[in-house]
């Protein structure tokens, strides 16, 4: 249990420091084309016209980190023993999201959001 606590800090402490990053590579966004946008991430998720001129384009990344379980506890066993090799701690699956948004005006970059806890720098 010790590790997997360690471990969600250490995630934790790491992970403001890869959101300010975060902010600071999409801010490097502005001001470059939406061909440069989806050439280099791809497709969104969403595109849509919010007015003439002017579009958003949504991108959507998942992600699950399966944590494993404690190690077992051994216990010296003798003819009396019943052993059972399960383990009450059962690994754990944490799923992190992050949904990232790009505004356009003229098919130049004005603007970008982002919200969830997986938008990180990796």
């Amino acid at each position: 249990m010790k590790k997997k606590t360690l471990f969600l800090g250490l995630i934790f402490l790491a992970a403001c420091q890869t959101v300010s990053n975060y902010d600071k590579f999409l801010n490097s966004w502005i001001g470059r084309s939406e061909a440069d946008l989806v050439t280099t991430w791809g497709a969104p998720a969403y595109m849509g016209d919010i007015a003439p001129g002017r579009q958003v384009f949504v991108y959507i990344k998942q992600k699950t980190i399966v944590m494993p379980a404690d190690d077992p506890n051994y216990t010296i066993l003798n003819e009396n023993s019943a052993f059972d090799g399960f383990n009450d701690d059962l690994e754990q699956a944490y799923d992190y999201y992050c949904k990232t948004t790009f505004t356009t005006q003229d098919d130049i970059i004005v603007n970008y959001s982002w919200s969830g806890d997986g938008c990180l720098m990796e």
